[in-house]
């Protein structure tokens, strides 16, 4: 039998063993180490690129061709502020004025014939459109709104989705439109103050009301929309389903019963005006006193004389009207001047800019702190609502969801249109 003092020598030998052992594999790592040290100092750092070398590149590359969409009105707008862009950058803006739907279809078409350098810089265009582009493939998945130093000032529930569709950073909101109620000042002295009363006014003015068809105008569409909230409650849709509808929450009998109903007490029941501006030409006309309608078209129509402004009155009746939609731009993937496209998004954020958005156009500024610094005597003209964005922002904001609206526009034509 070994002795004690035995054992405790070998224990003392293993102890020194193990030691060794844990030492020598130490000194392995540290080895190893300092191995991939040095190859990381042998390697060049790399940076992500800073503002200052984004916009060198965009006057390297000098153009940037943008697709822009609308009426004659925005197509004017688009052109002053490319000028005004073109004289700040030097660089070259060449403006396609057309429609979202042929854009977006061209981009399709481009990436199934497999083109990886394009002719279209920037686009700007609506949420649906947007995510038909998404889905597409067609969109540059790159986070621009991360990158844009303007960007900082546009409210942080837009940055990442547009009519509840996920951006991704993609797309970067470049207007506010809004609908509110206009009426006839010289014919009504009491509009309905509410969505509640606005059945009842209908009834005491028959053939005094109405709205455009829901896909020939977007002040349709976003009444559309706004009813189904109204009904259904906010909470039901919205930041729930984003890019995605739930087919158990287009159970829209009571909205249908309702419009069907409201179709008896309005314009020529059956008869939908063809687009916004149709619409507005009854009002115009003193044919309608009363209708949903987007603020800038009625801006246009005051600019073009074809109606007093006295005679016409804006307002947001209660709860609210979805605010919106936020139209903006968008990078295609294969666009051969992505610095310089992104570097004209940054100066539309501009305060400048969004500043030309409320004096030369007549819809609200991404950056709402903009709107405070408005002369007074544009903010007193007839197409703003009373109180202007500073009343909206008071009111709950229902931002629309594109994807419901979409589903309720298609189901609108068999259930009220056709009916």
């Amino acid at each position: 039998m070994a002795s004690k003092r035995e054992i405790v020598l070998v224990a003392i030998i293993i102890i020194l063993l193990i030691t060794n052992i844990y030492a020598f594999s130490q000194s392995a790592k540290v080895a190893t180490l300092e191995k991939e040290l040095a190859e990381l100092k042998a390697k060049p750092i790399i940076t992500s690129p800073t503002w200052d070398d984004i916009v060198a590149k965009a006057k390297e590359q000098g153009t940037v061709i943008f697709y822009g969409y609308g009426d004659e009105f925005m197509k004017k707008f688009f052109l002053d502020r490319s000028a005004e862009f073109e004289a700040k950058y030097g660089i070259k803006v060449e403006y396609h004025h057309g429609d979202w739907f042929s854009t977006v279809e061209k981009l399709k078409a481009d990436k199934a014939a497999g083109k990886t350098v394009g002719d279209v810089d920037l686009v700007f265009l609506w949420s649906k459109p947007f995510a038909d582009a998404w889905v597409a493939g067609t969109v540059w998945q790159f986070d621009v709104m991360s990158i844009l130093p303007n960007a900082k000032t546009v409210p942080y529930e837009l940055w990442y989705q547009t009519d509840f569709f996920p951006t991704y950073g993609a797309m970067v909101p470049g207007v506010w439109w809004q609908v509110g109620f206009v009426y006839r000042t010289d014919k009504v002295t009491n509009p309905p103050k509410s969505l509640d009363e606005l059945l009842d006014w209908c009834k005491a003015n028959p053939g005094r009301f109405t709205y455009c068809d829901p896909n020939k105008g977007g002040s349709g569409h976003t009444f559309l929309m706004t009813l189904i909230y109204w009904m259904y409650g906010y909470d039901t849709y919205a930041w729930k389903d984003l890019g995605k509808t739930d087919p158990a929450k287009e159970n829209w009998t009571e909205l249908w019963n309702y419009l069907n109903e409201l179709e008896k007490y309005m314009y020529h029941p059956g008869e939908y005006p063809a687009g916004n501006m149709a619409a507005f030409e009854l009002l115009a006309a003193g044919e309608v006193w009363l209708e949903p309608q987007w603020m800038d078209i009625v801006w246009d129509q005051v600019q073009a004389g074809r109606v007093d402004p006295k005679l016409i009155k804006v307002y947001i009746p209660e709860p609210t009207i979805c605010a919106g939609g936020f139209d903006g731009f968008m990078i295609p993937w294969y666009a051969p001047h992505k610095e310089a496209a992104m570097v004209y998004m940054n100066f539309w954020l501009e305060e400048t800019t969004q500043m030309k958005l409320i004096t030369d156009w007549a819809v609200y500024p991404l950056n709402t702190e903009v709107w405070k610094k408005a002369p007074a005597n544009i903010k007193a003209q007839s197409w703003w609502p009373e109180g202007g964005l500073d009343a909206m922002l008071q009111r709950p904001l229902w931002f629309r969801h594109a994807l419901y609206m979409y589903d309720a526009m298609k189901k609108w034509t068999d259930e009220v249109a056709r009916k």
